[in-house]
């Protein structure tokens, strides 16, 4: 069951000024229209977004006549198919803080709609009866997304206020051959850095095997067009384990003087022994999210500067043939499930579904009256 997009339909008559030709940013609407958004004249921080006519540039129907940032954060202009605006503002750092969704009808006088909203994210998942459980999140408020697979072209989805919300996930237990205890070792959030690690066993018979740390000549070579940081960075990322092999993709920061080089790594329980893949499509992100499908290694990428994290999409490699393909996802994925026959991905803006190599944001934001409903994007067209 999907909830239809309710619209209010609103508008305002035709203004036959001219816009200007000065503007920040402007992109079409549909063959005939553009989205204009401008900084407002002698007013830091305000903004003016109107409609005009492509073939024209008149200036036919004003949005917001003042829409406002702050002194730190300005907006973002997108538009969707089927005549959706939003302003998304980011401020320093590119923090995200907050958005606004027009609704309008060219064709009628009422003034459009202008509805305030934070994005949802979805931050941990898990596995309930077929159906994939999503905890989610817009700052101040917290709720469950229940998503339901099926054979058509977009799964049906129900929504939950969740007062026993807990975002953390369930811990993996690690277990080697022999019922030996292992466990992945990373720095505790505020404590100094240390090499990463993964221990086997416990107590006095515990044996930590670091791992390896990439040197500054095959950084070098690795990320040519990087200066030399003061200090390299590889911890283990997300990790899963099949068999007697956990495999992991690694982690860093990558800012003020801190590096690395994204890897997607395994290490052999019984051999004790790293094996480390420096490719191309990963060495310059960290992983954030990691899904083993049969041969198929699904790899969330992110980086992480001085400041909000930035997304380097949804990569796929076959530990059989050593294939490589990434997906372009511009959101920090935080969760990778298989459901059915389709890939879900739980991100900082909504779910992300790849289904025979299409890929579809499933976003979730208020209609018209302020009922939460799933909007489907098409990625790539």
């Amino acid at each position: 069951m999907t909830c239809a997009w309710n619209r209010t339909i609103l508008a305002l008559a035709l203004i036959a000024t001219t816009a200007s030709a000065n503007v920040p940013e402007q992109k079409p609407l549909d063959a005939e229209h553009s989205v204009v958004l401008a900084a407002a004249p002698e007013k830091p921080g305000h903004f003016v977004l109107y409609i005009v006519s492509s073939a024209t540039n008149q200036k036919l129907l004003t949005l917001d006549p003042d829409a406002q940032g702050t002194i730190s954060s300005t907006p973002t202009l997108e538009v969707l198919p089927g005549g959706a605006v939003y302003l998304h503002f980011f401020g320093d750092y590119g923090f995200y803080g907050g958005s606004i969704k027009y609704v309008y009808d060219l064709t009628s006088t009422a003034p459009p709609g202008k509805i305030p909203y934070p994005r949802i994210a979805l931050t941990a998942a898990a596995h309930e009866q077929g159906k994939l459980r999503y905890w989610a999140s817009d700052g101040p408020r917290n709720a469950t997304i229940f998503i339901d697979p099926h054979d058509a072209a977009l799964p049906s989805y129900r929504f939950f206020v969740d007062d026993a919300f807990n975002p953390e996930p369930v811990p993996v237990s690690l277990h080697g051959p022999g019922g030996e205890f292992v466990r992945v070792e990373n720095t505790p959030l505020g404590q100094a850095h240390r090499p990463a690690a993964i221990a086997i066993g416990s107590g006095a018979t515990e044996n930590r095997f670091p791992v390896p740390i990439p040197t500054l000549d095959l950084y070098h070579r690795t990320l040519p067009e990087k200066q030399s940081p003061g200090e390299i960075e590889s911890d283990i990322g997300p990790y899963e384990q099949r068999g007697d092999r956990i495999w992991f993709a690694s982690t860093f920061y990558d800012s003020e003087g801190t590096s690395g080089i994204g890897a997607i790594g395994s290490f052999d329980i019984s051999s004790r022994h790293y094996e480390m893949r420096y490719l191309p499509a990963i060495a310059s992100w960290s992983g954030s999210a990691i899904l083993l499908d049969n041969h198929d290694l699904w790899i969330g990428l992110k980086r992480r500067p001085e400041g909000a994290e930035i997304s380097g999409g949804l990569l796929r490699y076959n530990i059989a043939t050593g294939a490589v393909k990434t997906y372009p996802i511009p959101d920090v994925i935080f969760t990778i499930s298989r459901a059915g026959d389709a890939l879900y991905c739980g991100t900082s803006h909504g779910l992300y579904m790849l289904r025979a190599d299409r890929l579809t944001q499933l976003r979730f934001e208020p209609d018209a009256t302020g009922k939460l409903t799933m909007i489907p994007r098409p990625i790539g067209k």
